[in-house]
């Protein structure tokens, strides 16, 4: 994408109400202000689910449109991609759902024991940087602190080696795992969760690809 495109979604996304862009430097000072009360902005008491490395947010707002009963955020550091998710729900009166651009290392300054359920979905497997995986001990322990009890967390991959170390990693943190499968479209959970594919999703199953998926409890 060319400079010119990127800096006129930049603009765009600096004029989103439903779009945080907060600053990593006041954070690390002090915590956003929506920290520990996101139902404040949605206007209800509603589940919060939270979509980690959104990318486009097609999870984000196609939840969101299936789910009216729920309030979905999508996180991603990306904010040329999250202008995609920020015009969907412009082009579709999304009301229960929203963008934050930040470092997901920061997702504990963001959030605070109020998500009902996370999404992780096909995040970079960084094959050579285990410790920079989203599902590594560091950002699992990020995550413990701002889920609500029993919260469901789910990782949707297209990499068997980030599949199959998140396994691992779980086994030896002790943490539950509700559901592992290898052939997520040949399994029965198929037919029990949304009916969304993300354009990098729909791009591996052009290849032939196997889509990995992974239901966890971290608490």
């Amino acid at each position: 994408m060319g400079k010119k495109k990127k800096l006129i979604r930049f603009e765009e996304n600096k004029h989103f109400d439903y779009l945080f862009e907060p600053v990593a430097t006041d954070l690390l000072e002090t915590p956003h202000e929506l920290r520990g009360r996101w139902t404040d902005f949605f206007e209800n008491n509603n589940p919060i689910v939270l979509e980690l490395g959104c990318g486009k947010g097609e999870y984000t707002t196609g939840q969101a449109l299936l789910y009216p009963h729920k309030n979905f955020i999508g996180m991603d550091i990306k904010g040329s991609r999250i202008n995609h998710g920020a015009k969907e729900i412009l082009r579709k009166s999304i009301s229960n759902a929203c963008f934050v651009r930040s470092q997901i290392e920061l997702v504990d300054l963001i959030f605070d024991n109020e998500i009902s359920e996370v999404w992780i979905t096909f995040p970079d497997p960084s094959i050579e940087k285990a410790r920079r995986r989203l599902t590594s001990p560091m950002f699992l322990n990020r995550y413990r602190s701002i889920l609500k009890s029993n919260a469901a967390v789910y990782l949707k991959t297209d990499s068997k080696e980030l599949f199959d170390y998140t396994i691992e990693t779980l086994k030896e943190n002790k943490y539950k795992i509700l559901f592992e499968t290898d052939d997520y479209y040949n399994s029965d959970i198929s037919q029990q969760l949304p009916p969304i594919k993300t354009t990098y999703e729909k791009k591996f199953l052009a290849e032939g690809k196997k889509i990995c998926l992974l239901k966890f409890e971290i608490k």
